[in-house]
């Protein structure tokens, strides 16, 4: 799903610093009003062989007797609370929590305690539930269930269950279950994008793979790439590096230069030819970037171009995409093919 393409994604975040709670109550806003939505979660949380009440009714913000406030409560016809829902996306499990909240389901009949969270992190969120149960102060012994790609389940005793699943399962299986032209389907996706947003500048479980120390390797080689790249530049007489200084940014590695025409005569605008980690993570899959001020004509020219450009703020971002599988020397060779075809558009 396209971040971008979500209204909730982009405002939320300047309103208010309560991502989870503005999920949560999302969420409920989108079952409470869809018995076709109420049906899905239904169907993801019995579909281990375990038989609920169907849920009616959703609440957010209960706050209990004992101070502790589940993200949201779900009722049956009744008004029994047969589920407790906790949303996450990178905020620490609270000690206690997963047991506190378990304890509060009804003594009698079935009930859930549901944990909804990124699914890059369920494995490692699973073990601390797990841990929080079996080790709290009221210890719940726990029968492992389904190890699923998105989902864990673990039951305790024979009427009661407690699930990790992933955003992105409960969404997709809500989206099934209406019409995908709907206004249902429209706030659906809106959830979605607000959550993939979410999930985005987060901090991940580190992988051990990424610790390999050629990555560190690669990152010096994409630096000394920018160098070379404008040795080149410069030795052809078509871009000047002349009154700039190499310098940093806090998330790469940044050369300013101007593309000139002819060696005697005037040149471009300043350009900037960087290792942009943020452009490589949200934008593209090139870790190397041409930065241009929008502002004068010869930029235009560049933005109105075939090249895939991305705007934002007054600057123009034109990815130099990397050779792969071939020697370094190839890989410079093309990458200044590219910037000299830049050249052509914005220097006449």
């Amino acid at each position: 799903m396209d971040s971008e393409s979500s209204l909730l994604a982009y405002l939320v975040p300047r309103l208010t610093s309560r991502g989870e709670d503005t999920a949560t109550d999302a969420l409920a806003f989108i079952l409470n009003k869809s018995e076709a939505c109420r049906g899905a979660l239904d169907s993801l949380l019995s579909e281990q062989g375990f038989d609920l009440e169907p849920i009616t009714r959703f609440v957010t913000q209960v706050t209990h007797e004992d101070g502790s406030r589940p993200d949201m409560v779900g009722y049956d016809s009744d008004g029994n609370k047969r589920l407790l829902v906790e949303s996450k996306f990178w905020a620490a499990l609270l000690e206690g929590q997963a047991s506190g909240y378990f304890s509060q389901l009804e003594a009698f009949g079935p009930g859930v305690l549901l944990f909804i969270a990124p699914g890059t992190r369920i494995e490692t969120l699973w073990a601390e539930i797990r841990r929080q149960m079996e080790t709290g102060e009221d210890p719940v012994l726990l029968e492992s269930g389904a190890t699923l790609e998105r989902m864990r389940t673990a039951r305790a005793g024979t009427d009661k269950l407690l699930i990790l699943a992933s955003w992105d399962l409960l969404l997709e299986r809500l989206a099934a279950a209406v019409s995908a032209d709907s206004q249902l389907a429209s706030d659906i996706q809106q959830l979605g994008g607000f959550v993939e947003q979410q999930d985005l500048d987060a901090f991940h479980p580190i992988q051990r793979e990424e610790l390999n120390p050629s990555l560190a390797r690669r990152m010096r080689w994409f630096n000394q790439l920018i160098d070379d790249i404008l040795v080149k530049a410069v030795e052809q007489r078509w871009a000047s590096t002349r009154g700039f200084r190499a310098s940093t940014l806090r998330a790469g590695y940044w050369r300013n230069f101007r593309f000139v025409s002819d060696p005697d005569r005037g040149a471009s605008h300043k350009f900037s030819l960087c290792v942009d980690l943020d452009l490589w993570a949200e934008v593209g899959d090139t870790p190397v970037w041409i930065w241009a001020e929008t502002e004068s004509d010869p930029n235009r020219r560049l933005r109105d171009s075939d090249l895939a450009v991305s705007e934002d703020a007054g600057w123009l971002y034109v990815p130099v995409h990397l050779k792969t599988g071939v020697e370094y020397q190839h890989v410079l060779e093309d990458a200044v093919l590219q910037l000299r075809r830049i050249a052509g558009i914005v220097v006449s």
